[in-house]
């Protein structure tokens, strides 16, 4: 396994890398561009703190543009807080990570 590239130098001279190592430079560079854009997707409130709050369904639904029955349809979602029996809500929090996730693996 080769070292991972140097982003620094990488931007300053992309002309420098040497053939054998370009597959690598550029896997590097897709793995900053997919954590900057997931940072954007999520932003952090000016205290660093995230705070957790939870969504009604409809609340939910209008965060991730689908529908209501979208959202019955997964309880598996790894955002979904179940109360009780028939009783939901979704993490704001889990719901931004979901979508940071799903933006670094380009399933958005």
């Amino acid at each position: 396994m080769t070292d991972r590239p140097n982003l620094a130098a990488l931007l300053a001279d992309p002309g420098s890398v040497p053939a054998d190592q370009i597959a690598d430079a550029i896997g590097e560079l897709e793995r900053a561009k997919a954590t900057l854009w997931a940072r954007l997707a999520a932003p952090v409130p000016a205290n660093g703190i995230g705070e957790d709050r939870l969504l009604t369904i409809d609340q939910a639904a209008e965060r991730l543009g689908v529908t209501r029955d979208w959202l019955r349809r997964r309880p598996e979602l790894p955002f979904v807080v179940k109360l009780s029996e028939g009783v939901a809500r979704y993490s704001s929090r889990g719901i931004e990570q979901w979508i940071a996730a799903r933006l670094r693996r380009g399933t958005c």
